[in-house]
């Protein structure tokens, strides 16, 4: 049997890893946090048995070969963990190539037929891979007696159009699909126009100096949520981690009076990035979140540590629940600014590298918030960053490597077009870590 206190690399033979060694997967106790997942060998690019004919370009679209190429690998990956790609609870996909990610969901339907994983699916601006046009990051589980995905859908909110859940429940924890404000009705003004997603309460007339679409977007997610998180027994109270996305880094003040107004002083860990695109028109603003059961033996602990700084958004620095730590977003920043040792030395501007300065700040506060908790930055199973520059990887990937010797977390790198919430910084980071 599973024992539910184990972590342990997850690299079966056959699956290329990436020459900078973050692992396929990590396994946590019941959960499998799954690394970035790209139709890749790592030497050549695009893998070749995902690679179209040369001469036949256009018979299959890349979209769809990439992603049953993806699905194999989670297959090898999941399985080596004593899980598989129907226990997936979580999703993550990004994709340089919005317009072919109707081509992604036939794959992902053949593969998982029920009680699909909660969902986000967003347009960046490109991979680490020339060529992909999907990576996918989650999180699955190992299932035992009493701890098995079951989807939950609540009629009285918007039927999501690509067919996942609006939530997993797996015992006492709950993983919520990204609400996106809208209904899921086109207001097209004629079949195949361009229109817009937004039921009427949320569009702002721009003839009026009246009202802010953030703020309107934002409220209705969270209604929705609020319908996500009620069909699965939990509730705003019992959110542990929330991740938010903008397409447009000036919209940030006002998704946080928002968030305010609807936590008070006893919000989430949340981290917030900045991306180019989401899948419903005209969306600035999508959510997801992780959340225990109302009614479960699991409880939220507050982290906190004065070695670390708080986080410039309205958030802890970090949620405990059972043996997962969920960070807010960490980037290099103090409650003042921007950390003082990732700005330029003015008489030597091309001695120092601002990626490879901001990642050693994020760790070193990273490891100050995990011994907070009662472990330490070894602890990290998950790892997102977030770049307008995948030029700054190489620097950053320094003390990263440095930081993780061995046993290190997986490691997800998306390019974005930017500005970040933080506009002079290279990289924004999404963080988990497992402390039995």
């Amino acid at each position: 049997m599973h024992a539910t206190n184990v972590r342990r690399t997850i690299a079966p033979e056959g699956v290329a890893r990436p020459p900078y060694g973050a692992p396929p997967a990590v396994l946590a106790g019941d959960w499998v946090f799954i690394g970035a997942t790209m139709a890749t060998d790592w030497e050549r690019g695009v893998a070749e048995d995902c690679r179209g004919p040369e001469d036949f370009p256009f018979d299959l679209p890349p979209m769809a070969r990439q992603a049953e190429g993806i699905y194999r690998t989670l297959e090898r990956v999941l399985g080596a963990a004593g899980s598989a790609v129907k226990h997936i609870v979580r999703l993550d996909q990004f994709t340089p190539e919005h317009g072919q990610f109707r081509h992604y969901l036939p794959v992902r339907d053949r593969y998982i037929t029920q009680d699909r994983p909660a969902s986000t699916a967003l347009a960046i601006k490109e991979l680490l891979v020339p060529g992909a046009v999907m990576q996918l990051d989650g999180i699955a589980i190992v299932p035992r007696d009493g701890f098995v995905n079951v989807g939950i859908n609540n009629p009285a909110a918007p039927a999501p159009r690509a067919g996942y859940s609006m939530a997993i429940r797996a015992g006492d924890w709950i993983w919520c699909s990204g609400a996106s404000p809208t209904d899921f009705k086109s207001r097209a003004p004629y079949p195949g126009g361009v229109g817009h997603t937004q039921p009427e309460e949320i569009i702002v007339d721009p003839n009026f100096w009246y009202g802010s679409e953030i703020r309107l977007q934002t409220q209705y997610d969270l209604h929705k949520l609020e319908l996500y998180l009620d069909a699965a027994g939990s509730d705003f109270a019992h959110v542990v981690k929330a991740q938010v996305y903008l397409t447009d880094a000036r919209d940030l003040g006002g998704f946080m009076e928002v968030w305010r107004e609807t936590f008070g002083d006893d919000p989430p860990a949340t981290s917030v990035q900045v991306i180019d695109k989401m899948g419903i028109g005209g969306s600035r603003v999508e959510i997801n979140m992780i959340a225990i059961a109302k009614d479960g033996a699991l409880r939220r602990e507050v982290i906190h540590t004065a070695a670390a700084p708080q986080p410039h958004i309205p958030a802890p620095q970090a949620i405990k629940a059972g043996p997962y730590l969920f960070l807010s977003g960490r980037e290099a920043v103090t409650e003042q600014g921007i950390d003082p040792r990732v700005k330029p030395n003015g008489a030597s501007p091309y001695l120092g590298s601002k990626s490879r300065d901001e990642m050693a700040v994020i760790l070193e506060h990273t490891d100050a918030i995990c011994r907070a908790a009662g472990g330490s930055l070894r602890d990290v199973v998950r790892m997102q960053v977030f770049t307008p520059d995948l030029r700054e990887i190489g620097p950053a990937l320094g003390p990263w490597t440095a930081a993780f010797p061995s046993d290190a977390p997986t490691l997800t790198v998306v390019g974005v077009t930017g500005p970040l919430p933080v506009p002079s910084l290279a990289l924004t980071t999404d963080i988990m870590a497992y402390i039995p």
